[in-house]
């Protein structure tokens, strides 16, 4: 493509505008024709969208706080709030999970401004620039490499990071009864940022236990001091520490009734120090001294 002059592409710019001013359609009534079509035809997809979701509305539940189940578009309603309930897990709307994502990534204090402000102000900056970057006219996409390489690259980045972000966004399941089980997802709040299957907890911004199997004497290290954007845990007591260790030891990546592959590590301390510690933390090991009684089972046992 030859290069011209500025003054060669100002006289090549008024030329095509004169032409354009003599021999185009009028901006009323093409333009506004053309916007009144698409309007409508955005509208009657939605009203189409509407009459589908409702349509696929299930019965009226027979308890006014229960839900009303719905299609593929979505319940009717959701149940009535209950703020009794301890162990809720809120999970955000499909388009922050890319936030969420990037805050996984950047979790340490120092870094958190950068996933959360930073890069999302440079993905917006990038397209709003696109149009100043690239000012040839040339429209055959083989010959515009910055705007398809912008263009592209933005969108795919985000939807990696939504898919990303919706696969940590998992639902808490049901926890278990074992000692140290409850203290973990409720007492220290641990489940806000840990997933662990056995606690029925599901945070999506620490690491996930279950694919991190800590043994007993890393959790102790972590627990009491802290890593990362975790903070420290030393003032608790060594009990309670000693106990929510050896639970996260024990059950990390456990199924049913097996505990997990570093279960052994744990086994001078857990479930003894949960019976010390008392309260939550001890779960129901003070009514069997034999073993970690859980959904109808023990620790030794499965051991």
């Amino acid at each position: 493509m030859p290069r011209y002059t500025a003054r060669e592409r100002r006289e090549r710019y008024l030329r095509e505008y004169d032409f354009q001013k003599r021999t185009g359609k009028q901006f009323f009534p093409y333009a506004i024709y053309h916007d009144a079509i698409m309007s409508v035809i955005v509208v009657g997809v939605i009203i189409a969208m509407a009459v589908f979701w409702r349509m696929d509305f299930g019965a009226v539940p027979t308890d006014a706080s229960a839900a009303r189940e719905g299609g593929l578009l979505g319940p009717a309603y959701e149940s009535r709030a209950d703020p009794a309930i301890e162990g809720y897990d809120p999970k955000p709307e499909w388009y922050f999970f890319f936030l969420f994502e990037l805050l996984k990534i950047f979790k340490t204090p120092e870094l958190l401004i950068v996933g959360s402000v930073i890069i999302p102000t440079l993905m917006m900056m990038a397209l709003i620039a696109l149009p100043f970057i690239d000012r040839r006219p040339e429209r055959r996409v083989s010959r515009r490499p910055v705007a398809m390489a912008v263009g592209v690259a933005v969108p795919i980045v985000l939807l990696a990071l939504t898919w990303r972000g919706d696969q940590g966004a998992g639902i808490a399941g049901e926890a278990s009864n074992r000692p140290g089980a409850t203290a973990f997802a409720q007492t220290l709040g641990c489940g806000t940022c840990h997933k662990l299957a056995d606690a029925g907890t599901a945070g999506n911004v620490g690491p996930v236990l279950d694919d991190a199997l800590p043994d007993y004497a890393e959790a102790v290290q972590v627990i009491t001091n802290g890593r990362g954007a975790m903070p420290a845990f030393e003032d608790i007591g060594e009990d309670q520490i000693n106990c929510i260790a050896g639970y996260v030891a024990t059950w990390s990546g456990g199924e049913g009734e097996t505990p997990g592959p570093n279960a052994a590590s744990a086994e001078q301390a857990y479930p003894a120090a949960c019976e010390a510690a008392g309260g939550e933390y001890a779960g129901e090991a003070g009514a069997s001294a034999a073993g970690v009684p859980s959904r109808g089972g023990s620790a030794q046992a499965a051991g």
